[in-house]
């Protein structure tokens, strides 16, 4: 498996990787990495050309460790113009339930992760670790949630969100798209489109702009 970054996402997954056994890794960056250990372990290959040859003769799957929201939709386009596909990564050591569970292409599970039944998550979207999805909780495509957040049952959020570390979205709540919640918030109420909230209870602050 291609894994397309090398900085503090894929640090993450490394010990998901080592822990599974996984065979046949190698990591994809530009730019040489400070994580001396994935180098000491796995391949690291940086041109296009290298990642066409590995499309061509090896597998077009690749898993995107890009944790910025703009430049993971940029480096997925990317690669898929290079003959790639980008595939769903899920760890196996989250708790995620078997029943009415959809995660969309692309997204990426981190560890430790706890999922009840019929949560709806939309491609490109990433869940790092140790966050909490109530049943029948939706997220939009191209979301991010911070560690140790917690998303209620039944809870919506739209697309292109960010939902900061810790935060808590109470049940039922909806969430418009490109909205932020800030860290430690508590989202007890509609929130519009665009919006940047903060506070326990969540309040907003500004709009961004469009």
């Amino acid at each position: 498996m291609l894994y397309v970054g090398a900085g503090g996402l894929a640090a993450q997954l490394f010990e998901d990787i080592v822990r599974s056994n996984q065979q046949d890794v190698v990591f994809w960056s530009e730019t040489e990495t400070s994580n001396s250990f994935i180098k000491e372990r796995y391949p690291i290959i940086s041109t296009d050309e290298q990642v066409i040859d590995y499309f061509n003769n090896v597998s077009r799957s690749f898993v995107l460790c890009v944790g910025d929201t703009e430049k993971r939709k940029k480096v997925v386009e990317r690669f898929i113009n290079l003959g790639g596909r980008p595939v769903t990564y899920i760890s196996p050591f989250s708790v995620i339930s078997q029943y009415g569970v959809k995660v969309g292409h692309g997204s990426m599970i981190l560890s430790d992760v706890e999922m009840e039944p019929g949560v709806i998550i939309g491609e490109q979207c990433l869940l790092n670790r140790r966050s909490q999805y109530g049943h029948g909780c939706k997220l939009g495509a191209h979301c991010e949630v911070g560690p140790h957040a917690l998303i209620s049952a039944e809870a919506e959020i739209g697309e292109g969100c960010l939902v900061g570390l810790k935060s808590v979205i109470l049940p039922r709540v909806k969430i418009g798209n490109n909205v932020i919640i800030s860290a430690g918030s508590v989202v007890s109420r509609v929130i519009p489109d665009n919006a940047v909230v903060s506070g326990v209870p969540a309040v907003i602050r500004f709009y961004k702009k469009k």
